[in-house]
């Protein structure tokens, strides 16, 4: 009987590094593939270290005995992901590049990369998730429809980055963490002796900024300066700004911008990206940063059936950021297919357009999720 393969994403961290060992450990045949997906020539002084990433991640294969190959992704990274950050955040939008990445380069070309050219059964990441089939596809039914759930840490929990995932992917996908504590996972690691990545410091925010302490100068080197003007809602202009690209919904306004203060504090309320006005509010409990009701995109869903049609209200919650726990809300369909309303029962903080809204089940399962591209209404 042909032992199945796996071909691990190895990024150079503890997970994917303690993934490629139990999978080693439960008798399948490993490959270890290192994807490149941002060009060195861009990290100026961001210092974003790809080479010592790629280092760890064949260092970890040696030791395990393991094959190690590196796949350079550069182009379709720089088309299909960051392209499409600098736009959104160009219009005021915030995105999240992870999702983006998942569906267009982690679980799609790297994937067929995988497949086509190391003969893989099943592609296997460190994500902190689990689907139906079970965290080394032991449940695997080809006659089913496979389900997304949470992991068993809810701090780690990564099921909002792959809420763009397909049936078809997810179940080529194994992610051997989904039942683990992460601080199982750094004593599985020191244990088998992989020092240099069980006290690697672990990677945050977006990965192509790199070091750079400030965001908005990383952003400045591909987005051209649009001044505008800092107003509140009533038409009063309390500063100025140099591009819309600098600000964020929900966050506090830097006091070089503005020309009068508040012992509150001014924060985003509303982009507008086409006059280039930053609207702000006073206060970071300002009702106007909560929302009620927003519009999103129809979304991408990992069932089959649409789950609206399948579960009742009360069984159904949404998240705008993986930090925030999931609140029952209401979905509503609007006047053209392509979109539906989302009512949240408990308002919520810093809703902006371009966020994903990422639905979830009472039972933990995630179900999919839609990019917001409008906020109808707030406690104002």
């Amino acid at each position: 009987m042909k032992i199945p393969r796996v071909v691990v994403g190895m990024s150079g961290g503890v997970d994917s590094s303690v993934s490629a060992f139990l999978l080693k450990k439960r008798g399948f045949d490993v490959i270890g593939l290192h994807m490149v997906n941002w060009d060195a020539q861009e990290e100026g002084t961001s210092q974003c270290p790809r080479s010592k990433d790629e280092s760890d991640a064949k260092s970890v294969c040696d030791r395990l005995k393991i094959p190690f190959y590196t796949v350079n992704f550069v182009k379709q990274y720089w088309n299909d992901v960051f392209l499409r950050f600098l736009e959104n955040y160009k219009m005021g939008r915030t995105t999240v590049p992870d999702i983006d990445c998942n569906r267009s380069i982690k679980f799609d070309i790297f994937h067929k990369i995988a497949q086509e050219k190391f003969g893989a059964d099943f592609i296997a990441t460190g994500h902190y998730a689990t689907t139906s089939f079970g965290d080394f596809q032991q449940n695997r039914n080809d006659s089913q429809e496979i389900r997304l759930y949470s992991c068993a840490d809810p701090l780690k929990d990564q099921t909002f980055f792959l809420c763009t995932v397909s049936q078809e992917q997810l179940k080529r996908a194994i992610f051997p963490l989904g039942s683990l504590q992460k601080t199982e996972v750094k004593r599985i690691a020191e244990k088998e002796g992989f020092h240099a990545v069980a006290t690697k410091p672990e990677s945050m925010g977006i990965c192509f900024v790199g070091k750079r302490k400030r965001f908005a100068e990383f952003l400045d080197e591909y987005i051209e300066p649009k001044p505008g003007k800092i107003v509140l809602s009533n038409g009063k202009t309390v500063g100025n700004h140099k591009g819309v690209h600098h600000f964020t919904i929900g966050k506090r306004i830097n006091g070089q911008y503005l020309e009068e203060r508040s012992h509150l504090g001014y924060f985003v309320s509303r982009i507008d990206a086409e006059n280039g006005d930053v609207v702000a509010c006073e206060g970071s409990h300002h009702p106007d940063l909560y929302a009620t009701r927003f519009r999103i995109q129809s979304p991408d869903w990992i069932p089959i059936r649409n789950p609206l049609e399948e579960l009742p209200d009360s069984e159904i919650l949404c998240r705008i950021q993986r930090t925030h726990p999931p609140v029952p809300c209401t979905v509503e369909k609007c006047e053209t297919s392509r979109f539906l309303s989302v009512i949240p029962r408990i308002p919520l903080r810093a809703t902006a357009p371009g966020q994903m809204c990422v639905f979830y089940t009472t039972k933990n399962e995630c179900l999919g999720g839609g990019e917001i591209v409008e906020i109808q209404d707030t406690l104002v």
